[in-house]
């Protein structure tokens, strides 16, 4: 019951509010029975106040977002919905990740194709078109839709993967 007072914190001020929906990671004790869905925050927003004020409108979202945009009226800030789990926005995602160990990472929920970049440039040797290389490896390594996984829960059951903690973000 308190999203609808986070979404009224960018009314006055020009924040953007994003509420994500829970992902699956290495022990985090996700479960689908207590993901709270995207379709069920913008409900849950919309019956907590029938005043014209407090109703979202959808915005336009950028061609590689990651969050689904929405505004109240008249105010300076937006809301947005980050929608991994129930509408995976996997086949737009332009996100790469540099781990704190130096893992370039190309898909959160890979836990199996993380490539190092720290050895690399350990490396006095190398040169610029090296570097180009690697990170071009590194993308080719990146499935079309989460991570490779065929759904959440597979993610969840995924043991090479780490939790968010050790990723960064």
């Amino acid at each position: 019951d308190e999203l609808l007072q986070f979404c009224h914190l960018t009314k006055d001020l020009p924040l953007d509010v994003r509420f994500i929906e829970w992902m699956p990671f290495l022990d985090n004790g996700w479960s689908q029975n207590r993901l709270l869905k995207y379709s069920d925050m913008l409900q849950q927003i919309k019956s907590s106040s029938t005043s014209p004020s407090a109703q979202l409108s959808r915005l336009t979202d950028g061609p590689n977002d990651t969050t689904k945009w929405y505004s109240l009226p008249n105010s300076l800030g937006r809301v947005g919905f980050i929608t991994s789990m129930s509408h995976h926005f996997c086949g737009t995602c332009n996100r790469l990740r540099l781990t704190a160990d130096g893992q370039i990472k190309v898909c959160l929920f890979d836990g199996t194709t993380e490539v190092s970049l720290r050895d690399v440039l350990r490396d006095h040797t190398l040169q610029t078109p090296d570097l180009e290389k690697l990170v071009y490896h590194a993308l080719q390594t990146k499935h079309y839709a989460l991570g490779g996984h065929k759904s959440p829960q597979n993610i969840a059951d995924d043991l090479t993967n780490r939790p968010m903690t050790l990723i960064g973000g």
